[in-house]
């Protein structure tokens, strides 16, 4: 009895092995259309400019992995403090974003104004500095900006976001020669880091947006996301289904900030 008891058992083991390598295989395949379909798009109406802020963090790790499997450009604004106090755990994440031939690495400031942002945009030259040791920090070779906590552009002759930070963008944006980026949609997220809406929401807000023309520039989206995000299953799970469904619309092109129109 007991004999026939651990073979019943053995054969649903195998089962189930067999349906989990199934459905892996079929995610593949998925994401290998998916990815096709976006290298062959060519009379596309949008573009959308996916982008991630404060890394390298714990998330970092899960975040590369994504890009890496969809093939999907992402720009990476980072910030030097949590690796220089973490570098033991934190190097390594940013060693993988630089390898990673998906992004490109911009500047989110070095101490992310320390979480006191009223306090850091009253001082636009310690701003300026703040950025500056960023760049020496990180080695970032792009002039790829956002301000911490502020959703603010500086691009061409074009300002925007709030009053008491524009001091400190023109400055950055003149004469350190940097395009400032903010955002017009973002992948919001719990305390916790969960994403809070599904993927399929989330598409049809920027579809929407796009097509209302509700953006800085027409025709052009920036979706924002944290780093943090992605140590949450929900969360990764979510980026992978959203980035498809972009990836399969043949109505926009995932591309990175410096293909932005300045």
């Amino acid at each position: 009895m007991l004999k026939r008891v651990l073979i019943v058992i053995g054969i649903i083991a195998l089962i189930v092995d067999c349906t989990l390598v199934g459905i892996k295989l079929q995610k593949k395949e998925k994401i290998k259309k998916a990815i096709a379909t976006e290298h062959n798009k060519k009379n596309y109406k949008y573009s959308v400019f996916i982008t991630s802020d404060d890394g390298p963090l714990k998330g970092s790790k899960n975040l590369d992995a994504i890009i890496r499997d969809y093939q999907v450009p992402v720009t990476l604004f980072c910030i030097g403090k949590a690796l220089y106090q973490d570098p033991k755990h934190l190097r390594e994440n940013f060693n993988r974003y630089k390898d990673n031939p998906y992004v490109i690495i911009g500047n989110h400031s070095f101490t992310h104004a320390n979480l006191h942002y009223k306090r850091y945009y009253q001082n636009p030259t310690g701003v300026e500095q703040d950025f500056l040791k960023n760049e020496k920090f990180l080695h970032i070779t792009t002039k790829l900006a956002r301000f911490p906590g502020r959703n603010v552009w500086a691009l061409g002759n074009e300002y925007k976001g709030e009053p008491h930070a524009l001091q400190a963008a023109k400055i950055l944006h003149i004469k350190d020669g940097y395009n400032i980026f903010g955002w017009d949609y973002e992948l919001r997220h719990d305390r916790k880091g969960t994403i809070l809406q599904d993927a399929y929401t989330h598409y049809s807000n920027i579809k929407r947006l796009l097509k209302e023309n509700k953006t800085f520039r027409p025709r052009e989206i920036v979706v924002l996301m944290h780093d943090q995000m992605y140590t949450d299953q929900k969360s990764k799970e979510a980026l992978g289904e959203l980035i498809m469904l972009l990836q399969y619309d043949n109505e926009v092109k995932l591309k990175l900030l410096n293909k932005y129109k300045i």
